[in-house]
């Protein structure tokens, strides 16, 4: 009996455990008010702003880490990466630096997807064209997304 008990368990350890770590290891924190937009760049519309300490879900960031695509309830959009903190190993770090050693994706942004899915009906939706052939973020600039030091 106790054979059958012990690995029945462990798999039920685990499967608890699984929904814990995988919200952990995406959930960022606003580190000051930051401005939600529609895209990966200053200039998309705002969305909504958000106060600093806000827990916000990181979907994934482009390739230089200086953008990321964020979730909370009821509000999806990109957040500059510097504005994002995220606990690992003991103390709050930066998502624009540490994104890959914290293991963030890589997604990339396609406004007609992404507006269709999060933006209808927003005042804005209507005016995709405008900017429908936004220039590509910048390339990573040197040492994005690794640890300073």
């Amino acid at each position: 009996m106790k054979q059958h008990l012990v690995p029945w368990f462990y798999a039920a350890a685990g499967l608890l455990a699984l929904p814990a770590v995988a919200s952990a290891q995406s959930q960022a924190y606003t580190n000051s008010t930051v401005n939600v937009r529609a895209g990966p760049a200053k200039d998309y519309p705002v969305v909504t702003q958000l106060p600093g300490g806000v827990p916000v879900t990181v979907m994934g960031c482009i390739s230089s880490y200086a953008w990321c695509d964020v979730a909370a309830p009821n509000l999806r959009g990109w957040v500059y990466a510097g504005r994002l903190s995220y606990p690992y190993q003991g103390s709050n770090v930066p998502v624009m630096n540490y994104g890959v050693v914290i293991g963030l994706p890589i997604v990339t942004f396609s406004i007609g997807t992404y507006w269709g899915n999060y933006y209808r009906g927003r005042p804005w939706y209507s005016q995709q064209s405008r900017w429908a052939h936004h220039p590509p973020p910048p390339p990573p600039r040197p040492g994005a997304g690794r640890p300073p030091g």
